[in-house]
């Protein structure tokens, strides 16, 4: 594959701060613990502010819900994301075998885009390796007594390393393509990418329009200026496909980082201030405080791993218009180049979502129109079979 020539630049490159390593605690769930850690500045102060606590009233997330995090490979011996791995169960893992057919041989646990291998986890001596695993922690870390808590703790995730050592150059956009057929292809039911690059291309953006097509929303960021945020068109989060995050400070100010536009939808609170940063796992069971809007887009895609657990039936046009109706609006009325409709509302987003139904019959007269339309050749008997049913499903919809 050619490797991409565009500059790469990671939602955060080395703003992470290390904190002292805590103990971890066997898994449990003793909830007025995790409450209590909720309520804890240091740890839980982002959840508080979308409101995690009503949304978890609905749902905590389902086991089956699936999000690709497509990154630089994720840690899953972390006691917090121990049971918190996506597993091919159509695949016997080591076997040589490309047991379920979809092109990739033995990938039981995701893949590895950069060395095209069966181990996407994070690689010895890569200075990004803890990026993903933070991202992962956010989304779905465990409810136990340990030291954080993810958006949402009961979801798998799909780990797919796109990212490497060598400054992020050596990444291909061909790849970045290949992981999002991947986690379409293998039942993902959310995509979240922290990262960015200058300027469009092509070669990837169809495989996002890929996922749209088959009802798999995508997440990314507007990325970050760490001399101050700028009005800034940073892809993939500028595809209208994507649904673009933001980051706010502790104060629901946007962060000073966070670049802006007016393709931004929606913001989540991550932190710029020392004293206030978002806390996530990192390698070797430890914990550490980062800041950049890459934290910003793995809340939102927990938060629609909680809608789809509570009405799986949702397409991404109603999600997004749910996410950014229920946002709690910050600076200008209305939607904004610096916050998009506003902050991320978890609670509301989740309520609405399992009280939503879709007012779109199954088939319209138009859309039984247009399949005739298409075929090439058709019978008089099924032209004349479709217009009977055309006409039963009016009567029906009289007798309604």
């Amino acid at each position: 594959m050619k490797s991409a020539k565009l500059l790469l630049i990671l939602a955060l490159l080395m703003s992470i701060v290390p904190i002292k390593t805590l103990q971890c605690k066997p898994y449990n769930r003793n909830f007025s613990t995790v409450f209590s850690q909720l309520n804890s500045e240091e740890i839980g102060w982002h959840l508080q502010k979308i409101n995690i606590n009503g949304a978890w009233e609905y749902s905590k997330g389902l086991v089956n819900i699936t999000i690709a995090i497509i990154d630089s490979g994720i840690d899953f011996n972390h006691p917090d994301l121990f049971n918190a791995s996506w597993i091919n169960d159509d695949e016997i893992a080591n076997n040589t075998i490309d047991d379920d057919n979809n092109g990739y041989i033995d990938d039981k646990f995701g893949w590895d885009f950069v060395n095209n291998d069966t181990t996407p986890g994070p690689q010895a001596g890569d200075p990004i390796h803890w990026h993903a695993t933070f991202i992962a922690g956010i989304v779905c870390g465990a409810l136990d007594s340990s030291g954080i808590v993810g958006v949402a703790p009961n979801v798998k995730v799909m780990d797919l390393r796109v990212l490497n050592e060598e400054n992020y150059q050596a990444t291909t956009l061909s790849g970045l393509g290949e992981a999002i057929k991947y986690a379409v292809d293998n039942g993902a039911d959310v995509i979240s990418m922290s990262l960015q690059y200058y300027s469009t291309s092509d070669s990837y953006r169809d495989d996002i329009i890929y996922a749209i097509n088959h009802n798999i929303p995508v997440v990314s960021i507007t990325g970050n200026t760490w001399d101050g945020g700028r009005e800034y068109y940073s892809y993939p989060g500028a595809y209208s496909e994507v649904i673009a995050v933001g980051a706010t400070d502790y104060y629901n100010h946007k962060a000073d980082y966070s670049n802006y536009g007016d393709y931004i939808e929606l913001v989540a609170p991550v932190g710029d201030d020392y004293n206030h940063l978002i806390r996530s796992s990192i390698l070797d069971g430890s914990f550490s405080r980062g800041q950049g809007t890459s934290f910003a887009a793995p809340q939102v895609a927990g938060v629609i791993a909680l809608m789809k657990s509570v009405n799986n039936n949702l397409t991404v046009e109603n999600i997004r218009t749910i996410l950014t109706d229920t946002a709690l609006d910050l600076g200008e009325d209305g939607k904004d180049k610096y916050f998009g409709y506003g902050l991320l509302n978890a609670e509301e987003a989740v309520r609405v979502a399992g009280n939503f139904t879709s007012s779109k019959t199954p088939f319209s007269f138009q859309e039984i129109l247009n399949v005739i339309l298409s075929l090439s050749s058709i019978s008089i008997a099924a032209i004349i079979a479709l217009i009977v049913i055309i006409r039963m499903r009016r009567k029906t919809n009289k007798i309604k």
